[in-house]
């Protein structure tokens, strides 16, 4: 399961920095997630938090490893077994990367489904694990399965801000719908460059939505609780 993107080669060694990027964002999002459900106390507050911290957590391992690996090609030893640890680096992050990303997104479809059983959640990680495993083309399955479940929910936050209205569920919403439009793109990343290139700009926007909507949630939050202080 190595690294079939068609990277540009101006792009190449940025979209290491984005991957840092990310794993700062979704890192931040997951302790402000925290920091809100310990004042509302809310369980799928402390569920998003989870999510983003396998989120972040992927990000981490899969820039770490790229780093490793554009290292190691610029040595000025090549050979054959240069070759094939790049190969094994390239390969160990994506499965790292797939196991940790995809399980962020199970805690969040999780949440979108709205039950409290934890065999629904195991059946869950059973199902997109063992497709991910007996699947030959690893990488083109961790993003139709990501794609599927960003399909979900999305729809969850989509029907929740039609109930509601509020801004902060539009913001969440939106950067679900631009995560799905990102790996759709990653699954044709495979023939052409500029697919690549656009699906990391809108994971970039989308992690940007979300820890801006955290952001605005905790400040509105923390000024309720002011003013409720005053009023006594």
């Amino acid at each position: 399961m190595g690294n079939i993107f068609v990277t540009p080669e101006w792009f190449f060694g940025y979209d290491i920095f984005l991957e840092v990027l990310f794993a700062v964002i979704a890192l931040l999002v997951c302790f402000y997630a925290w920091k809100i459900y310990k004042i509302t106390d809310e369980n799928h507050l402390r569920l998003f938090s989870w999510s983003f911290l396998f989120i972040g957590l992927s990000y981490v391992a899969q820039s770490l490893l790229n780093f490793i690996v554009l290292v190691k090609l610029d040595d000025d030893i090549t050979g054959v077994i240069n070759l094939q640890s790049v190969y094994l680096l390239s390969l160990f992050g994506m499965y790292l990367h797939s196991i940790l990303f995809l399980m962020g997104l199970l805690i969040l479809t999780y949440v979108s489904l709205k039950v409290d059983n934890l065999r629904v959640f195991t059946l869950l990680v059973l199902i997109i694990f063992s497709s991910l495993y007996f699947s030959p083309y690893k990488t083109f399955s961790l993003y139709m399965l990501s794609s599927m479940l960003l399909v979900f929910i999305s729809y969850y936050y989509l029907t929740t801000f039609w109930n509601n209205r509020k801004t902060t569920t539009l913001m969440v919403l939106i950067a679900m719908i631009l995560l799905f439009i990102g790996n759709v793109s990653f699954i044709f990343a495979t023939d052409k460059a500029l697919y690549y290139v656009v699906g990391h700009i809108l994971e970039l926007i989308a992690y940007l939505l979300v820890l801006v909507n955290l952001l605005v949630v905790l400040m509105v939050g923390k000024q309720k609780h002011k003013n409720g202080k005053k009023a006594r």
